[in-house]
């Protein structure tokens, strides 16, 4: 349920649901915590179909990370980059895999 993306709760499923679980787990792995923990199911569900999407709460992190997280959590999966998208961008900034 924490990493479930807008869609999987209208119990449908996509590549891009797993790039909105990336941009949570990243948020987790930068913050050292999910950015649901502690709320019940009901919460989550509202928050991730209707809310602002989570987003970095530190400044610590450069403009390219703060941004790859946010196209991550795009909450229409049709706006949502593919892994694809992501990875070309990426590779256009002139980083490597």
């Amino acid at each position: 349920m924490f990493y479930a993306a807008p869609e999987q709760f209208s119990d449908r499923w996509e590549e891009k649901s797993d790039v909105w679980s990336l941009g949570i787990s990243l948020i987790e792995l930068a913050e050292g915590k999910n950015p649901y923990d502690g709320k019940n199911p009901f919460t989550i569900m509202k928050e991730v179909c209707a809310g602002s999407p989570p987003t970095l709460s530190s400044s610590q992190w450069s403009t390219d990370f703060v941004d790859f997280v946010k196209q991550c959590l795009v909450r229409e999966a049709s706006q949502r980059p593919s892994v694809e998208r992501l990875l070309a961008v990426r590779m256009s900034r002139g980083n490597e895999p």
